[in-house]
């Protein structure tokens, strides 16, 4: 679980320190050093002093390199997650406990409130939720938050029951900080029902209607999409237009996110204007966040469309060290051997190359928008093989899976 040493986390740390040992079950509390307050690490030691008194396993991790002088908060949030992400999954740890309570929730429901948020941002955060930065290919790792209804005062309380001191961030104080802000309006409103109570309710029936919204998603993309092993998406053009509109662009939108890999999906308003554009009888394709839509008129009438990634935006190359997975493009988890040297799009030359030395492969009826877009793999000896999907690549090619859905970012 993460610890800083506040209240939350260290009550969290001491409870769950509590249920775990109960249960036979080891916990490893994790602190992360910043390395842009100099008391930090003297912190992260007291901490872990703290948490030995409790038979609690306590690591410090530390944020190394040049630090940002613009978003800290935000490349900090990153820079965390991403070192107890890594922590976890060569831990073989599938849990990272979050000590977020009522009053996070509060706040991060006006924040998006604030910034125009839809459904998706009003449900504020979640119980079990998606880890939120991009990890290597291994098993997932969740953020589990189970204080979400418990409120700031009864963490407090507890420690102090528990005569249980706490480090106090010089940082809640700074109200250059738009959730600082936040947090002294819910504290000094006198407005009924402005509180953090009734926030983290309203999120709370946001999450459910964001619940129903995503079921009903996922059922027209069971329904309309084909997945193809290459890296890329046939929808049913007929039955995408057929849902109701806020639905089918949840579809497109988690369609383009999962081809391109990325974190986020693309601006609901450019997907509002790729779903207006495909209404359109001479619709022949666009480009949107790093994806290439393409349409597909067949013979007996039935129009699809194809997504797939774009060719120019992939840049992803991997200098292979050693055996073992890999995640290529956040698009393909590759199997590797000793004999790989490294791993790219495949380009022209390569392909031509291989045409001349496998002439089956001529045969292969892809069109270039998804040729030019698989990883192909460059041998110690200059060699270029295809992955193991390709026809006759099935023994000599190296094993290349396309990551269709939540696995992509490790989710």
């Amino acid at each position: 679980m993460a610890v800083s040493g506040g209240a939350d986390s260290l009550a969290l740390a001491l409870l769950l320190g509590q249920w775990c040992k109960s249960n036979d079950i080891a916990l490893t509390a994790l602190t992360v050093d910043h390395g842009l307050r100099p008391e930090a690490k003297d912190e992260a030691l007291q901490v872990g002093q703290w948490l030995k008194k409790y038979d609690i396993r306590h690591m410090v991790l530390n944020w190394q390199g040049v630090k940002p002088s613009r978003n800290i908060q935000d490349r900090a949030r990153i820079a965390r997650y991403q070192l107890m992400g890594e922590w976890c999954q060569n831990n073989d740890v599938n849990n990272l406990f979050l000590a977020h309570h009522e009053g996070d929730q509060a706040e991060t429901f006006l924040i998006r409130l604030f910034r125009g948020s839809g459904v998706d941002g009003l449900s504020a955060m979640r119980g079990i939720s998606d880890f939120p930065v991009p990890l290597g290919p291994g098993h997932n790792v969740l953020l589990c938050r189970p204080l979400l209804t418990v409120t700031k005062k009864r963490l407090e309380a507890t420690l102090r029951q528990m005569d249980q001191p706490w480090i106090e961030d010089p940082s809640n104080q700074n109200e250059s900080y738009t959730r600082i802000k936040v947090r002294k309006m819910l504290q000094d409103s006198e407005i009924e029902g402005l509180n953090d109570h009734r926030m983290a309710q309203t999120a709370a029936r946001m999450g459910r209607v964001q619940s129903l919204l995503q079921a009903m998603t996922a059922g027209l993309t069971q329904e309309a999409v084909t997945v193809y092993p290459e890296g890329y998406m046939q929808v049913n053009m007929s039955r995408l237009m057929s849902a109701h509109e806020e639905i089918a662009l949840r579809c497109l939108s988690s369609l383009v996110k999962k081809i391109s890999g990325r974190r986020y999906p693309p601006r609901f308003s450019r997907v509002e204007a790729l779903y207006n554009n495909l209404k359109q009888e001479d619709f022949s394709g666009q480009t949107l966040g790093g994806c290439l839509v393409s349409s597909i008129r067949a013979a007996s009438g039935t129009d699809h469309i194809t997504i797939s990634r774009e060719i120019a935006a992939i840049e992803h190359k991997i200098d292979l060290e050693n055996c073992g997975s890999y995640l290529w493009d956040q698009r393909f988890e590759i199997e590797t051997s000793g004999e790989g040297r490294l791993v790219k799009k495949l380009e022209l030359a390569e392909w031509r190359r291989l045409c001349s030395d496998y002439a089956d492969l001529k045969k292969l009826k892809l069109p270039k928008r998804i040729l030019y877009s698989l990883p192909c793999m460059i041998l110690m000896n200059g060699d270029v093989i295809l992955p193991n999907f390709i026809p006759g690549f099935e023994e000599k090619g190296f094993k290349a899976v396309f990551l269709s859905g939540d696995e992509q970012n490790g989710a």
